[in-house]
């Protein structure tokens, strides 16, 4: 019997805009999606249960942004851990099966940045798709810490 494997959506929250990627079933690729403009917790958590069961997520990936110098928990990363609380609980009640993890994004808008720049994207543009590509980067990492 074939094992189905379920894709990684990869989510960078932040408060203008929210990037969002998706692997493949294999996990092999990646690609950005449109990015989420945030609305409020509840609409922003039942459109991602919408994209999670339309394009068959199975792994949910939130950047948790640790202090960079004593990697604590700041503001934002306790909106990430609120959000992810919030998100597996909408998740349970809508009958989902999800595992949801928290992956420190410290460098991964830097990351991010620098691909773009080498990829040749002009500057606007950059900033239209630099949240995507970080979310890329979020599910990269977590494929390559639990493989």
């Amino acid at each position: 019997m074939q094992q189905i494997v379920k894709r990684i959506l990869g989510i960078d929250l932040g408060l203008r805009r929210t990037g969002l990627a998706v692997s493949d079933e294999l996990h092999m690729t990646t690609r950005a999606l449109p990015n989420l403009i945030p609305q409020s917790r509840a609409k922003d958590v039942a459109y991602l249960l919408c994209l999670c069961q339309e394009l068959e997520v199975g792994f949910v990936v939130i950047g948790y942004p640790l202090l960079p110098r004593s990697e604590e928990e700041g503001p934002m990363a306790r909106r990430a851990r609120g959000f992810s609380v919030a998100f597996e609980e909408a998740a349970r009640q809508a009958g989902l099966t999800l595992e949801v993890h928290l992956l420190d994004e410290s460098m991964t808008s830097k990351q991010a940045s620098k691909r773009l720049i080498a990829s040749g994207i002009p500057k606007k543009r950059r900033q239209e798709v630099i949240d995507g590509e970080a979310a890329r980067i979020l599910i990269e990492d977590f494929i390559a810490h639990s493989g």
